[in-house]
């Protein structure tokens, strides 16, 4: 069996839906109906930011994960952390996600704008410098399109509903 451990914040764990709406819970029916023998864990957590994701990725790797996606930053772009902050700690969970002998998939969230032009910038390009820094696959845009697009996202125009973890 391969297991699968979706780490991030409220995108991952599906804020506002039924526990089988979930990313997690959508990537694995889809793996299983393609006949894939998976587990994928649900590590996610509302409001979480990559800083809270460092502090509890330990536990979440005594799953013995094959492959970690990991999906931070629309929690630390909302309260504009600094951007070498969030890098290096998405940098530290690469790394103990590699320690503890798991493959890593990096996924952005490139489709947020409105913090200003050069934190937008600075934020965005992040994830492809991490990912070439640390030779690890990159989904540039967890949610592309998704965002402001109310008939993929609960009335607050950003989480995805059951139409748009469907299409993530």
């Amino acid at each position: 069996m391969i297991t699968i451990l979706a780490l991030g914040d409220s995108l991952t764990t599906g804020y506002g839906l039924a526990p089988d709406a979930s990313f997690a819970s959508r990537l694995e029916q889809a793996l299983k109906r393609e006949g894939r023998n998976v587990r994928v864990i649900d590590g996610g957590v509302s409001g979480d930011t990559v800083h809270e994701g460092l502090r509890r990725i330990g536990p979440l790797l005594n799953y013995r994960p094959d492959l970690v996606i990991v999906e931070f930053g629309a929690n630390d772009w909302y309260m504009r952390l600094p951007v070498e902050g969030i890098k290096a700690s998405l940098a530290r969970i690469i790394d103990k996600c590699r320690d503890a002998g798991a493959k890593v998939l990096l996924a952005g969230v490139s489709s947020l704008a409105g913090q200003g032009e050069d934190y937008d910038l600075r934020f965005h390009n992040l994830y492809q410098e991490l990912a070439g820094e640390k030779n690890v696959p990159l989904v540039p845009d967890f949610m592309p399109g998704i965002p402001g697009n109310l008939e993929l996202t609960l009335p607050d125009g950003l989480h995805p509903n059951e139409v748009g973890v469907a299409a993530i």
